[in-house]
């Protein structure tokens, strides 16, 4: 088999199971509802991680002493 067509079985297979694990990414969200709440919490998380991140990156003296360490 060319090179080629190599090349494009490894990429087409990779897509195959990009969208394997999606399909089951997805089934295991709508079924399950700790799943969902994980999610939840997650982006929650996120999000609170990018304030924190953009808090301290400022120029100021001490840009982290307004948060608590816990």
């Amino acid at each position: 088999m060319p090179e080629r067509f190599q090349l494009i079985e490894k990429i087409a297979f990779s897509f195959v199971c990009l969208a394997a694990a999606t399909c089951t990414a997805f089934l295991a969200y709508e079924q399950s509802s700790d799943v969902r709440l994980g999610v939840q919490q997650g982006k929650e998380l996120f999000i609170k991680s990018g304030q924190y991140s953009y808090a301290c990156a400022t120029t100021t003296s001490d840009p982290c002493a307004q948060f608590p360490i816990q």
